[in-house]
Order: C-alpha cells, then sequence, then structure tokens
C-alpha cells in the first residue's frame, strides 16, 4: 500500500515539473518571438539562453551565434566610445550581418558614415575596371604593324574613351583616398593610394598608345611633306616673287593636304577622345600639333619665309619619332583582373567587401 502511494506521488511530482517546464518554455518561446521582431539582441539572448536549457538540441548553436553577436556589439559601443570608427564599423557589420538587431544597425550606420571615402573610392576602382577594353595588348599589336589607312577608327576611338574614363574614375577614388587619410586612421591605405596611382600611370600609358602611334605616323608623313613643299618652293622663290611663288604653289599644297587628310582626321579624332572632360574640345596637346600642322601644309605670313622655317618645322616633327613613345605599354595583371589590386592588402579588402555589403544603409 504505502509503495502505491509513493508511486503516485512521484507520477504527481514529475506531471507538476513537466508542467512548469512546459510553461517555462512557452513564455521563453514567446519573448524569443517578441525579441526577433523587435531587433532587440539583449532580449534574444535572455530568450534563448532559457530555451537553450531546455531544448538543447534546437536552439544551442544558435544562442551561441546570438551571444557572440551580442559580443561584437559591446566591442563596436567600445569602440565608438574611443572614437574608433574603423572597429566600430567592422565589429557592428559582423553583429548586425550576423544577427540583425537595431543598436548594431545604428552603430554600423554612424560609423560607416567616417569610412564613406573609402567606399566611394573602391565603387570608382571598379567602375574603373568596368571601363578597361578586353584583350588590348593584343589590340595595340595589331594597330603597332597597320598603315594609318587601315585603322578602324570607330574602334580606335572607343578604346581611347573608355580608357579615358577608367582614368576618370581612378582620379575619383584617389581623391576620395585623400579624404579618408586626412579624418581617419585606416590600415593599409598608404600602400593602396600607391597602388592606385601606379594603376593611373598604366591605364594613362594605354590611353595614350594611339595617340603618340598616331602623330608617330603622321609626323613622319608631315617630314616627307615639308621636304618636298620647301624644295619645291625654294626653287619658285629663286624665279619669281613670293606672291608668284606662293599662287604657283596652291596646287602642290593642296595635294598635300589631300595627302595628309586622314591623317589629320585620325589625330582629330582621338584627341576629342582624350578629351572628355568637355564635349567637342580638343585635348591639351593638340593646338601645339595643330600648329606644327598649320606651319607645313598652311602657311601664313610672308611667303618668303616658308623654306627658311623648314628647319625648325622638321625639329619639332623629329621629337614625335621617339621609338619610345611607340612601345606597347605593359599592361600588368591588375590591368584587368581586380582581385590581383588588392590581394596583398587583406585588412583593406574585408573593408571595402563589408562596406560594399552596406552600401544600401550608407548611401
Amino acid at each position: 500500500m504505502l509503495t502505491g502511494y509513493k508511486s503516485f506521488l512521484l507520477v504527481i511530482l514529475l506531471l507538476l515539473l513537466t508542467s512548469c517546464s512546459s510553461a517555462e518554455h512557452q513564455e521563453a518561446l514567446r519573448l524569443y518571438e517578441i525579441a526577433k521582431a523587435n531587433n532587440n539582441i539583449h532580449q534574444l539572448t535572455t530568450a534563448l539562453s532559457t530555451l537553450a536549457k531546455l531544448a538543447p538540441e534546437d536552439y544551442q548553436a544558435e544562442f551561441i551565434k546570438v551571444t557572440k553577436a551580442k559580443k561584437q556589439l559591446e566591442q563596436a559601443q567600445n569602440a565608438q566610445t574611443q572614437g574608433n570608427n574603423y572597429s566600430a564599423y567592422l565589429s557592428s557589420h559582423d553583429s548586425y550581418r550576423s544577427v540583425p538587431n537595431g543598436e548594431s544597425k545604428k552603430i554600423l550606420i554612424s560609423s560607416g558614415k567616417a569610412l564613406l571615402p573609402i567606399l566611394k573610392a573602391q565603387l570608382a576602382i571598379n567602375k574603373s575596371f568596368q571601363y578597361r577594353p578586353k584583350q588590348l595588348t593584343t589590340l595595340f599589336k595589331t594597330y603597332s604593324q597597320l598603315p594609318i589607312s587601315k585603322w578602324n577608327l570607330i574602334k580606335v576611338n572607343n578604346s581611347v574613351e573608355q580608357l579615358g574614363k577608367a582614368i576618370i574614375e581612378l582620379n575619383k577614388a584617389l581623391v576620395q583616398i585623400e579624404i579618408a587619410t586626412s579624418t581617419i586612421t585606416i590600415p593599409e591605405v598608404s600602400p593602396w593610394q600607391i597602388t592606385i596611382e601606379n594603376q593611373m600611370i598604366m591605364v594613362t600609358q594605354a590611353r595614350d598608345y594611339f595617340a603618340n602611334l598616331a602623330r608617330y605616323h603622321s609626323a613622319a608623313e608631315l617630314i616627307k611633306l615639308n621636304q618636298a613643299l620647301t624644295t619645291e618652293s625654294t626653287t619658285l622663290l629663286s624665279l619669281v616673287r613670293p606672291e608668284l611663288a606662293q599662287e604657283s604653289m596652291y596646287k602642290a599644297f593642296l595635294k598635300a593636304n589631300n595627302q595628309y587628310a586622314p591623317f589629320q582626321n585620325l589625330i582629330a579624332n582621338i584627341s576629342l577622345a582624350e578629351n572628355l572632360s568637355v564635349k567637342d574640345i580638343h585635348t591639351i596637346w593638340y593646338e601645339s600639333w595643330q600648329n606644327i600642322e598649320i606651319a607645313t601644309l598652311a602657311p601664313e605670313g610672308g611667303f618668303e619665309h616658308y623654306p627658311t622655317g623648314s628647319k625648325k618645322r622638321a625639329r619639332q616633327l623629329t621629337t614625335y619619332l621617339d621609338k619610345s613613345n611607340i612601345n606597347i605599354p605593359s599592361l600588368a595583371e591588375n590591368f584587368q583582373n581586380k582581385a590581383a589590386l588588392s590581394q596583398k592588402l587583406p585588412q583593406l579588402m574585408i573593408l571595402t567587401e563589408k562596406l560594399i555589403e552596406d552600401k544600401g544603409l550608407l548611401l
């Protein structure tokens, strides 16, 4: 009889414990749902602490994850208190992206704003890579062997324009890096800046190749025309008055201009393609080049001085025949491979990847 009574009490006790446990579990679940809805990491940690004890197989892993995110939030708060926006951003990002919560998001946005120049620089760099023509070295090699008459002006202009746009984006990136370094200390920014400056040199050399090659061929043509026109005008000037000599040379100059027209058209088009800052305005080097063209093919002033200016024109044109100016640019792997640009800067790469992920919150 006593044994049966004890068994009955044990059953009652187990039922009570189960009932209490079930009630506690239900309450913890209720608090868990509220915490998730409110993005409250503190309430979520408390609720999961209980759930992990009652049903570890279901909630232990999530409890560990949330506990880590809460610790990252605390690290972000400490860093922000110390004025370290760089560390505050990294910790708040990790916390928010692991377990979305209001406090981490707030710090992410406020500290991330201080890092906006880095984000803008990276976005400009990304855009620069989008503009770079593919298989450019192959294109250079092809055109290095072609006479001017065989050049595809549309393809050349497009390549020059795209490279010009890539340069503009790199300039934007360098401006943003300067702003960043003046306001915040970030690891690996200095070598990053040097890398982008080297990119500028390489992309500029690529953009300038067609202009250098075109002027090389054009200078060679102008030198021949200058010599022929000088010889003929010298002979005429020794026989007749300058006015009559110039009139007699009209057909010779007309023929020379027609012969040079494809070169002139190419140079003018490349110049316009290079200068993207102002539409239909030539780039900075074009004026001095055009002056040589005019002096050779459309002389102004007293015609008697045309032969005496021949040596000066020849000297000016000879400077464009330096073959080092038409060496095919050596394009490093990181000309096309964006990943190669920052693979030696792991900390900066981590930062820019996180900033790009948070772009929608920061811009």
